[in-house]
């Protein structure tokens, strides 16, 4: 069998303490803002939408849409959740926090492709690749840092 893909990971060090950062990671006004989510809530076992199709999203239409299950909130240290297409084995986000002096690194990892064939999953795993890089974990950036 073949190799299973590796998880996507990411890091940044945003300039802000811990706690600041921790409440925008988590705060139901803020998470929308840099996640681009829907129906956000911060509970354990709360289920929220990633819709990819604006019009839908517009329309708070989840036809389609990724769902995230909040499955960690240890403050202020890690924020987790599932990522899953219902019918489909769900994937794993996570935030991770530690103080960096008075600046925060925050440790992303998108893990769980491990679970799916490596060439059927690939393109969309790459997909998710390159938007945690250079949207999602940038967004947050700015928005704690703003």
């Amino acid at each position: 069998m073949a190799e299973g893909l590796a998880s996507i990971v990411d890091h940044v060090e945003i300039a802000r303490p811990v706690e600041h950062v921790w409440r925008i990671l988590t705060d139901e006004e803020s998470v929308p803002n840099w996640l681009g989510c829907m129906r956000y809530k911060r509970e354990l076992g709360h289920v929220f939408y990633m819709q990819q199709d604006r019009a839908k999203a517009a329309a708070d239409d989840i036809t389609g849409a990724t769902h995230c299950e909040i499955l960690a909130l240890d403050a202020p240290t890690l924020f987790k959740f599932s990522w899953f297409f219902p019918g489909f084995p769900p994937t794993f986000v996570g935030f991770r926090l530690e103080a960096a002096g008075d600046a925060t690194r925050v440790m992303f990892e998108h893990e769980g492709w491990d679970q799916f064939p490596a060439e059927q999953i690939k393109p969309i795993r790459d997909m998710l690749d390159g938007g945690w890089r250079s949207f999602v974990v940038p967004n947050l950036k700015r928005v704690a840092e703003a």
